[in-house]
């Protein structure tokens, strides 16, 4: 019984021991609290370099960006160059096939006339080949013009997102730096330069989200050149097929009515 009454005794002792305590730590801040507490009084003490790792980041960001540009458009300019070699060799390479059948049609032209229709095949031919290459050049010559028009365009918003972002950074840092200078609070420098911070960063956001995709440009860009070229190569088709058939015409009227040479005479020459 002495027992009982002892601990009922202690126990009573206790709750206002607990609910104190209780109250004491519910006033306290927690550790998270006073972290922050303290850097907030000391913002101001660290901010140089807080603001100089900010401008650094940024910094960085932008040397990456100008660095990638250069890249591309070097290796841009070096696809170019290389396409440019291979065509001007396969053109090269088709006009000595091309001498090699003239010459061959010159030895088979016997005749005035057939003499005649070779000097016009060879004319109507060069002609219509000095078209089509014309024409795809322009073809080509209009895609690069636009597609470097499409990424200058591109890469200089890119660029002024960045540079926009740095330079509302560089304000919100002065900005800083002057009101702990003028005794703010380091509470109230670090509020509102945070705030300033997160405003540049959603001005960066909705700046970037409103450079435009050039994909679809691109791709309409390669369909016309596609098309130019498609109807480059179709009209000159159609200028050699009757150019083939005239001087079939001609070689098969100054021959012999048999059966023979009439066969011999069908094959294209």
């Amino acid at each position: 019984m002495k027992k009982n009454i002892t601990y009922l005794f202690l126990a009573g002792l206790a709750v206002p021991f607990l609910l104190a305590s209780s109250v004491a730590a519910a006033g306290r801040p927690t550790l998270a609290q006073q972290t922050a507490d303290i850097g907030a009084k000391n913002f101001c003490t660290t901010f140089s370099s807080l603001a100089q790792k900010y401008l650094t980041n940024v910094t960085n960001q932008i040397n990456k960006l100008t660095s990638r540009i250069d890249t591309e458009g070097q290796d841009v300019t070096a696809n170019r160059q290389k396409a440019d070699t291979t065509l001007a060799q396969k053109r090269s390479t088709w006009e000595q096939n091309r001498q090699a059948i003239y010459t061959k049609l010159d030895n088979r032209a016997t005749t005035t006339v057939q003499q005649q229709a070779v000097a016009t095949f060879k004319t109507t031919i060069e002609a219509a080949i000095t078209t089509r290459e014309n024409a795809i050049d322009a073809a080509q010559t209009a895609f690069r013009q636009g597609f470097d028009q499409l990424i200058t365009v591109h890469q200089t918003d890119a660029k002024q997102v960045l540079t926009a972002y740095q330079t509302a950074l560089q304000a919100a840092i002065n900005q800083a730096d002057n009101s702990c200078s003028s005794g703010t609070t380091a509470a109230t420098v670090r509020t509102s330069f945070h705030s300033a911070l997160e405003a540049a960063r959603q001005a960066r956001v909705a700046s970037t989200q409103g450079i435009d995709k050039i994909g679809p440009q691109v791709a309409a860009l390669t369909q016309t050149r596609k098309d130019a070229i498609q109807q480059a190569v179709q009209n000159f088709q159609t200028v050699e097929q009757a150019a083939v058939a005239a001087l079939r015409a001609a070689f098969m009227e100054t021959m012999p009515p048999t059966s023979a040479t009439t066969s011999s005479a069908t094959a294209t020459p």
